[in-house]
């Protein structure tokens, strides 16, 4: 492997940390760091003192070749953070974990397109009915993530879940492999952050047939758009507005505290929606929706919960069926230990008693 040492100058700008301090931080030289720069491998626990401050993997500092098969757009990040190349690069390498996986799965065949002329409120509200529709949630209900996961199989996008490095700071991404339309999701996400995250990769899925606009701002903001008409109807928003509207500021918080919890969605989306009705409106809520967090779990938490093979294949057949069926087809084609790194399980041990989970599952087993 090639060590590409220009790529330290880079990540350490992004970070906002000097070289200077750099070589203070690792009790190395100005020169040293010159060094690894221009090419010279830095000693292991440099290596790992590089990572740890910079918070990147260090195969980010030796990169592996990216098949051509696989694309990694990378749109929305987790809050005001911006896309790196470090993001990128952490992004591409757990898509290329499963390269072969898709490479050998079946031809996901013909796949659905949205297609719209423009890009404006009226279609945003339209593609978010008709999925709204394939979702099968309640034409009033706002979006839940039971409900967002049940979208994305419906149109053959394969979700697999995973626990991000601390550099890809994102909830969810999209990317193709093999053809296939893949949504990584973080375990670590909270359910109620995840719901929008979801719905924008999705939307961008259904849409990268038609055009590769992924860098265009107008198509992040159509996305966006779309997004928030998935998740929260015209319906549900008025009804949330008239009930808080006039109301003393404190109790408007509590209302939109028990709106949220009960319809499981997070208090920021619903108060970006209300205050396109009435822009006056603004609220802070960030402790109010951190309360309100602590009563949902992560998606982690969802598929580990009982820390037992048979429930946790239950909850990956359930979220995600598509990931499920191509695992199960091609999980006698390899050995024990890819089946469990596909399923993000870390002892062979839990991989063996999945796949016979997966076997019973197949089979009607205790299904």
């Amino acid at each position: 492997m090639s060590w590409e040492g220009e790529k330290l100058k880079t990540i350490a700008k992004e970070k906002g940390i000097s070289l200077t301090e750099l070589a203070e931080v690792l009790n190395v030289s100005r020169q040293t760091v010159n060094d690894w720069i221009k090419g010279q491998v830095p000693k292991g626990n440099h290596l790992i003192g590089l990572s740890q401050l910079l918070e990147i993997s260090p195969r980010f500092f030796f990169p592996s070749e990216i098949p051509g098969n696989i694309s990694v757009p990378l749109h929305r990040k987790r809050g005001v953070a911006k896309i790196t190349g470090a993001m990128k690069q952490e992004a591409a390498h757990m898509a290329k974990q499963y390269e072969k996986l898709f490479k050998w799965a079946p031809d996901p065949g013909l796949v659905p397109v949205l297609r719209t002329t423009h890009r404006d409120n009226q279609n945003a509200i339209a593609m978010a009915s008709s999925l709204r529709e394939l979702s099968g949630i309640e034409t009033h209900k706002p979006m839940d993530y039971e409900h967002a996961f049940c979208l994305l199989p419906s149109i053959k996008i394969v979700t697999i879940f995973g626990y991000f490095p601390k550099s890809l700071k994102g909830y969810a991404f999209y990317c193709k492999i093999h053809k296939h339309r893949v949504v990584f999701v973080n375990n670590d996400t909270n359910v109620l952050d995840l719901i929008f995250p979801l719905l924008h990769e999705a939307i961008h899925a259904i849409r990268d047939e038609e055009d590769n606009k992924f860098t265009d701002r107008a198509e992040e903001d159509f996305c966006d758009s779309v997004a928030d008409c998935i998740q929260f109807p015209e319906e549900y928003v008025k009804l949330v507005y008239h009930t808080i509207k006039g109301r003393r500021k404190a109790v408007q918080i509590n209302l939109l505290k028990d709106f949220s919890a009960e319809n499981k969605h997070s208090m920021f989306g619903i108060i970006e929606r209300l205050k396109k009705i009435s822009p006056a409106l603004d609220f802070a809520v960030g402790g109010a929706n951190t309360n309100l967090k602590k009563g949902f779990p992560s998606i982690g938490d969802i598929l580990f919960k009982d820390q037992d093979p048979r429930s946790y294949i239950h909850n990956v057949r359930m979220l995600s069926p598509l990931f499920f069926d191509i695992v199960s087809k091609l999980m006698n084609n390899v050995t024990t230990r890819k089946v469990g790194e596909w399923l993000g399980l870390e002892s062979s041990l839990d991989a063996k008693q999945a796949i016979e989970e997966m076997r019973n599952a197949t089979s009607g087993i205790g299904s």
